[in-house]
């Protein structure tokens, strides 16, 4: 059953709405992180734990994403956009006691470059002069790389060329500080909660693996008087049905995106608590193009145009998502995408032939990799059947739990995959930036020198439009060429209780828990007709 008597009480909302005790918010995460190291994370729920424990020098304001002070508190920029100059704050602490200056980026950011690191997101800090040839080994000295601490308080950043969002990118996980003097003592276990020193709004006090993360508030933070909660409890639960019993049943306070795609139909327009809203991503399935067929841009075009993508995002996900066949998303202003390919069976069908495999015959067995959710296997399940309708190929499905799904995919040890991306900054470059040749998140390990040169000559260019111009032949390259078939956009379908304020929708869906606090008079403040701002806190 659906609903039970709990959400029957107040049929406005699903579930239990009586807040819990103290100030405690409580959260499902998902899949249990990969990594909670900022300089090597790359997926949604390793970020949102990472967020709560570390701070760069900028932070997405919650509501407008505009780049606000952090741990700097003020910066300068030369007329040129190409020299940075960063103030941090007078009152910066590890959480364990110890200093938190300059130092602490100059180290943390030539730790995420340092080749060894092997961090996916590297290429991230490539505008930081010198950081593309330190990372990629062409120059040892790291002291060459444009990044200083002039003292204890002041960073000077230099960068290759005008990088009109990189207040964008200091806001990003990427760019937080880790611990040099935790890290020396501890290498890989330096995360563990017995170790771990960390500069944001909370401390990490318990992690049990495949369960749930504690975090209690940083009395060192240096905004800790207006951190109301005093503790989080972040649950890793990977099924999508115990997440909403969960919520239904009072233990969660938020479910951020992991509504049942059967729920959505019958909650939409029912209850106040579930949010629906855009958000800045794609979902796309990655070819391994190191492996044969797939290898063969013919055979990548029929697989994408034997995709019904509409099919998927209106009859079996039902959350809003818009189907989409490009690989850069709705929603950046002065871009427009090139045509992708479109749902084409017999075209599929002719290609495939052109490729050496009529009607499917003598075609390799493939398999199609994907992480543990109920969606991604209904998803997968709906493209074997339609490769199966319309080529006559047969796939077999994998299904592998998250840490191990991000191992495969990242070595290319997988024919298929189900891959994602959720635009880091308001740019299209968050995009086509992943498929350069030498970015660590470019899974299909495609490599196209076109491409590349395209998106370097992007990133020297200083008019705005012209670069638009620039980004979109490079996506028209991507498009013809096929590494990853585009499937839909996102949209986000979230489950939040009516008495949590400072929660607010953006479409990185991007939330700094140290604004959240529970609103005790919410049905009061309901009935008077008041939103869910800042309100009174208690």
């Amino acid at each position: 059953m659906l609903c039970s008597s709990a959400c029957q009480r107040h049929s406005e909302y699903f579930g239990k709405v009586e807040p819990p005790e103290g100030k405690v918010f409580r959260f499902n995460n998902s899949a249990e992180p990969e990594y909670i190291d900022p300089n090597l994370l790359a997926g949604i729920p390793d970020t949102r734990i990472a967020a709560m424990l570390f701070e760069g020098l900028t932070v997405y304001d919650p509501q407008t994403l505009i780049p606000s002070p952090g741990a700097a508190e003020s910066w300068e920029v030369s007329s040129d956009l190409t020299l940075y100059t960063f103030h941090l704050r007078k009152n910066l602490f590890w959480s364990d006691g110890q200093p938190l200056t300059a130092r602490d980026f100059v180290y943390s950011w030539t730790r995420i470059l340092d080749p060894k690191t092997a961090s996916r997101y590297a290429n991230m800090l490539y505008y930081i002069v010198n950081g593309q040839d330190f990372n990629e080994g062409r120059l040892k000295d790291a002291g060459q790389l444009g990044v200083k601490a002039l003292d204890d308080s002041t960073l000077q950043v230099k960068l290759r060329q005008p990088v009109p969002y990189f207040l964008s990118l200091t806001s990003h996980d990427t760019y937080d500080p880790v611990p040099a003097h935790i890290i020396s003592r501890f290498g890989n276990q330096w995360t563990d909660p017995s170790h771990i020193a960390s500069n944001g709004p909370f401390m990490l006090v318990e992690h049990r693996t495949n369960a749930k993360f504690e975090l209690v508030r940083n009395p060192r933070y240096w905004d800790a008087a207006n951190v109301w909660l005093e503790r989080v409890t972040a649950y890793s639960v990977d099924d999508n049905h115990t997440s909403a019993n969960l919520y239904e049943a009072g233990v969660v306070d938020w479910v951020p995106d992991y509504v049942p795609t059967d729920y959505i139909p019958y909650m939409r327009g029912r209850f106040k608590d579930l949010i629906v809203q855009p958000y800045l991503g794609n979902y796309y399935y990655s070819f391994n193009v190191t492996r044969p067929p797939l290898n063969n841009p013919l055979v990548r075009r029929a697989l994408a145009m034997a995709l019904d993508r509409r099919a998927i995002t209106d009859d079996l996900l039902r959350g809003g998502q818009i189907p989409t066949s490009h690989f850069v998303p709705f929603g950046f202003a002065n871009y427009h995408s090139p045509p992708g390919p479109e749902y084409n069976p017999q075209e599929a069908a002719r290609l495939l032939a052109q490729a050496g495999y009529p009607n499917g015959e003598g075609f390799p067995h493939l398999d199609i990799l994907f992480n543990t959710l109920a969606e991604h296997k209904k998803i997968a399940e709906t493209v074997q059947q339609m490769w199966s309708k319309n080529l006559n190929i047969q796939v077999s499905l994998r299904n592998e739990e998250w840490a191990s799904f991000l191992k495969s995919r990242q070595s290319r040890n997988y024919d298929v995959a189900r891959d994602a991306w959720i635009g880091d900054y308001p740019d299209p470059s968050t995009f086509s930036d992943l498929m350069e040749s030498t970015n660590g998140n470019n899974d299909p390990g495609w490599k196209n020198p076109a491409y590349d040169r395209l998106l370097a000559e992007a990133r020297q260019q200083a008019d705005e439009a012209r670069r638009m111009e620039i980004l979109q032949k490079a996506e028209a390259i991507l498009l013809q060429d096929l590494p990853v078939a585009p499937i839909y956009t996102y949209a986000v379908n979230a489950l939040l209780k009516p008495y949590v304020r400072g929660i607010y929708g953006n479409v990185l869906d991007r939330h700094a828990l140290n604004r959240v606090w529970i609103d005790r008079q919410w049905r009061e403040h309901a009935a008077q007709g008041e939103g869910k701002g800042e309100g009174q806190r208690d």
